[in-house]
């Protein structure tokens, strides 16, 4: 029973650092696609394109028009802001790992909470009073 707490904190901890590890991933990769200006190239071969059939009955095609001119005003707009998205890179990855090691601070003191609680009332239900500093 005591170990119950330390298993949750590790199955937690490896997907709190998956987590975080496929967000570095992710926005290390879409600095490159903006600075490449592979992203405004593939906006501009995605505008062209027709709604399928199935999709028409959930959007209005009188609206494609008007989507596809936002989508790629949007493109447009952020291949503006590129000499900016390496500074944001340069910030938002450490700010990750920040959030990471906060969020791991969080887990380890829930963790030892839960094991001391587990470990008290384990003793109490044995019917041995709790160990000195612990009632």
């Amino acid at each position: 029973m005591i170990a119950l707490p330390w298993i949750v904190f590790a199955l937690l901890a490896v997907f709190w650092t998956g987590g975080a590890w496929i967000m570095v991933a992710l926005l290390q990769w879409v600095m490159e696609a903006l600075a490449s200006g592979a992203a405004s190239q593939a906006a501009r071969e995605v505008a062209p394109l027709q709604l399928p059939e199935w999709m028409k009955v959930w959007i209005d095609p009188d609206w494609l028009p008007a989507l596809q001119g936002a989508v790629q005003s949007a493109i447009d707009g952020a291949g503006a802001v590129l000499p900016l998205a390496t500074l944001a890179a340069a910030w938002l990855v450490p700010a990750v790992w920040v959030t990471w090691a906060l969020g791991m601070i969080v887990l380890l003191a829930t963790a030892v909470g839960a094991h001391i609680l587990v470990r008290r009332f384990a003793q109490r239900r044995a019917g041995r009073p709790p160990a000195p500093g612990m009632a």
